[in-house]
């Protein structure tokens, strides 16, 4: 009965399809193309915790002393270090895994991890209010990043807006907030979080550095990063991580100047290319940064993304009349910043010393959605 629960919510847009979360060692190709032996010379992360809001992470071998106590918001299960999906487990493994008992080796190794429980099982619905109250949670946490390799649609006015105002509030603290486009087959689709302004939408390539069949784009597209074969749950993971050994060594930076070097690093920021639909402003690539010694932080007040979207949040502050107006316009999740938004229709990914060729993408493959008949539907209201 959950899994048919699980495709009925599918086929009428109120759940996104989870990426896979059996990623083995030997998949992890992007370790070398992203020259992790010397990224780790400079830094593997250490005083960097990443929040990983997912279904909970389990104490496997290669995330010993990783962990710190986190919390459980569902209310199936209250001990956040149960993961029944083992798809959190895996987010956290790939942020900050030692690889102990041939388990993943996460990209910063020596990051902390806080698990924050939203969800129990993949089959979830309804699960709007635990993410909203994660969210919170790691807004006023010690967590710097925040990572979501989930996403929803079908979310209600109410839930939107105060899913916005977590974000908001996280951003207000100073955490870089990154989450999964989607895998629906490069569907040009809006899941949430990720279509939020606030909110890094991370997408998926794979080691050609083409975008994965999965990957879902749009305008609200930011960067890419490996997500072959985990998805764009996997790529929000990368970048996540990515951000840990850059703030690991760069401590005293602000959020926007760390995302601010990592948009400015990829590929096709260095041939000053406008941001894509499929590609945001490229794949990730930390070792520009820190072996290469590339990108300006610039301003620490900035955003590199959302500066006009945060700055109409100071403005609602107004006491003008208008000021409510504007405040309820600025929670507008498709609102994100028009000058950084503008996209191409196909894209090209550069060479970076990375071993990915240029990039070549055809039409989008749009899935027809699967038929919903009037028997399902009884049954999901019964259940």
């Amino acid at each position: 009965m959950a899994a048919l629960l699980a495709a009925v919510l599918m086929s009428l847009g109120l759940l996104a399809p989870p990426a896979a979360a059996n990623i083995r060692p030997d998949q992890q190709w992007y370790l070398d193309a992203m020259n992790a032996s010397g990224l780790w010379k400079v830094t593997k992360g250490e005083g960097v915790t990443v929040a990983v809001l997912d279904s909970g992470v389990s104490p496997t071998p290669g995330l010993k002393d990783k962990l710190l106590p986190g919390r459980s918001f569902t209310s199936e299960d209250s001990d956040v270090h149960e993961d029944a999906t083992g798809h959190g487990t895996v987010m956290a493994a790939l942020i900050a895994g030692s690889g102990a008992g041939n388990t993943l080796r996460g990209l910063a190794p020596e990051a902390k991890i806080l698990p924050l429980r939203t969800h129990v099982t993949n089959d979830f619905f309804g699960a709007h209010e635990p993410l909203i109250e994660a969210l919170r949670y790691a807004a006023r946490s010690e967590a710097k990043i925040i990572n979501i390799s989930q996403g929803m649609t079908g979310v209600t006015d109410k839930n939107r807006a105060a899913l916005q105002d977590a974000i908001n509030e996280a951003n207000k603290r100073g955490k870089l907030i990154f989450a999964a486009t989607g895998n629906d087959g490069r569907q040009a689709k809006y899941v949430y979080p990720a279509a939020m302004p606030g909110v890094v939408a991370v997408g998926a390539v794979d080691k050609t550095g083409t975008v994965t069949d999965l990957s879902n784009y749009g305008p609200h597209l930011a960067l890419t990063a490996p997500g072959d074969p985990g998805g764009t749950s996997q790529a929000a993971a990368i970048a996540s991580a990515s951000a840990a050994l850059i703030w690991s060594k760069h401590p005293d930076w602000t959020h926007h100047q760390v995302l601010r070097v990592m948009i400015e690093t990829t590929g096709m920021s260095e041939r000053g290319e406008e941001p894509s639909m499929y590609l945001g402003y490229g794949i990730v690539r930390p070792a520009q940064v820190l072996v290469d010694g590339d990108g300006d932080p610039g301003p620490a007040d900035k955003s590199p993304l959302f500066s006009k979207y945060f700055a109409s949040l100071e403005a609602s502050k107004s006491p003008s009349p208008d000021a409510e107006d504007a405040k309820g316009d600025a929670k507008n999740p498709d609102a994100t910043d028009t000058d950084s938004k503008k996209n191409q229709a196909q894209e090209k990914s550069g060479s970076d010393g990375l071993p990915w060729v240029p990039i070549g993408i055809g039409a989008a493959v749009l899935v027809a959605a699967v038929a919903v008949t009037a028997v399902l539907l009884a049954q999901r209201r019964r259940a």
